[in-house]
């Protein structure tokens, strides 16, 4: 197969996947991922050769190797569906880190909420206590809407799954009250300047990163999972070892992912260590 028919392959599959009904976000990081893979490729039939040095490429454009490895993954993927398996190459090795070091803590939330208040942000506030409250995807805060919010169990659907997030009475209260304040009475919570739209999901993220930067807190805490691992850092601490809940509760369907939220961070690992005495 050579560099004119992956391109066409491309589209099937992206069609594909569209009927699959993938997330708009996957998709367009599938796109992205392999038109960067063809654009390198040479004008010939394409070999296991210049899979690996677009590999190679990668990694020494000093890319993280979670990065390196998205390329891969959706490299291999098309790869598979142009009936490719043979040239299909290892991810990035990775040694697994036993700390979260780039997560918010409880401290830096409050932080940022003070600050968000203090500046008079008051739909990036309600919004951090959405994520921090409930420990929903940031690409589910599309379902926070007027009429969604009096039934107190909302229900989503992500990537083909569908759960029930729960509100909490003082969230709701919180809630009812932004939007009575706001004039908000049908719709979205947090509706964007075009009339019907949500809030673009770049947009929240670079609002949250101007008011952590305010705040003095580091701004790569501040991303898509960091309040959703705070909200199961904080769920395990009243509920420990209720694993099973809380993977139910996140959407979850392997506890295994759900275990990435006991791991703690180097300075809670050192509180621990000092609270040993002997």
């Amino acid at each position: 197969m050579n560099k004119n028919e992956m391109k066409s392959k491309l589209e099937e599959m992206l069609l594909d996947l569209q009927l699959e009904e993938k997330a708009k976000n996957t998709l367009k990081k599938y796109k992205t991922n392999i038109e960067s893979f063809i654009e390198i490729l040479p004008e010939k039939e394409i070999t296991k050769e210049d899979i690996i040095e677009f590999k190679k490429q990668l990694i020494e454009l000093g890319y993280k190797t979670a990065t390196n490895n998205s390329y891969i993954v959706s490299v291999n993927k098309f790869l598979k569906y142009c009936g490719l398996s043979n040239l299909t190459v290892k991810q990035v090795k990775q040694q697994r880190r036993s700390c979260l070091e780039s997560v918010i803590s409880i401290s830096d939330y409050k932080r940022l909420m003070r600050y968000a208040k203090q500046f008079d942000r008051m739909d990036m506030y309600y919004i951090m206590m959405i994520l921090a409250k409930t420990g929903i995807r940031i690409g589910e805060l599309k379902y926070f809407t007027v009429e969604n919010l009096e039934t107190k169990y909302i229900d989503v659907s992500n990537k083909g799954k569908e759960r029930v997030i729960v509100i909490r009475q003082d969230l709701y209260r919180e809630l009812k009250r932004y939007a009575k304040k706001n004039h908000i009475t049908t719709g979205y919570l947090f509706p964007g300047k075009t009339k019907g739209k949500m809030i673009n999901d770049s947009t929240i993220w670079r609002q949250l990163k101007r008011i952590a930067g305010k705040a003095r807190v580091n701004k790569d805490k501040v991303h898509a999972h960091s309040f959703r691992h705070l909200f199961a850092k904080m769920f395990l601490e009243e509920h420990p070892g209720n694993i099973t809940e809380l993977a139910d509760i996140l959407g979850h369907n392997q506890l295994e992912t759900t275990r990435i939220y006991t791991r703690t961070t180097s300075e809670e690992k050192r509180k621990h260590l000092e609270q040993i005495k002997f």
